[in-house]
């Protein structure tokens, strides 16, 4: 009796030391970058068109919480090999309320740009 239920607990705490799956390759998730704790933020849709010869980004970011959290975010643009194509971005600070939804806005700064990625941390 004694062996079983160490053999449930043991079992328990396993699956609960499993990490997710990563996200599928090309899906919104597959373009947020998690810089540290990124617990209740859920990422919505993301669009992606080209202005004026220019990568634009219209990323959605919900907090699923009831409590305000802050998040600091930046652009990285990359070029065809994956490779930055542009300097380094400055973080930016955004409040998020709670079950409050957002849209950050992104536009590359050279017309090299052909993807992105959204590096994102919350304190």
């Amino acid at each position: 009796m004694r062996t079983k239920i160490l053999a449930a607990l043991a079992l328990a705490l396993l699956a609960g030391c499993a990490t997710p799956p990563p996200p599928a390759p090309g899906s919104a998730a597959s373009k947020i970058v998690p810089m540290g704790d990124f617990k209740n933020i859920e990422v919505g849709a993301i669009r992606v068109a080209r202005e004026n010869g220019f990568l634009t980004v219209k990323a959605q970011l919900s907090n699923t919480s009831s409590r305000n959290r802050t998040l600091y975010y930046r652009f990285a643009w990359l070029g065809n090999d994956g490779f930055p194509v542009a300097d380094e971005e400055t973080w930016k600070t955004l409040p998020l309320y709670g079950s409050q939804s957002v849209v950050l806005p992104g536009i590359a700064p050279v017309p090299r740009a052909t993807d992105f990625r959204i590096e994102v941390n919350t304190p």
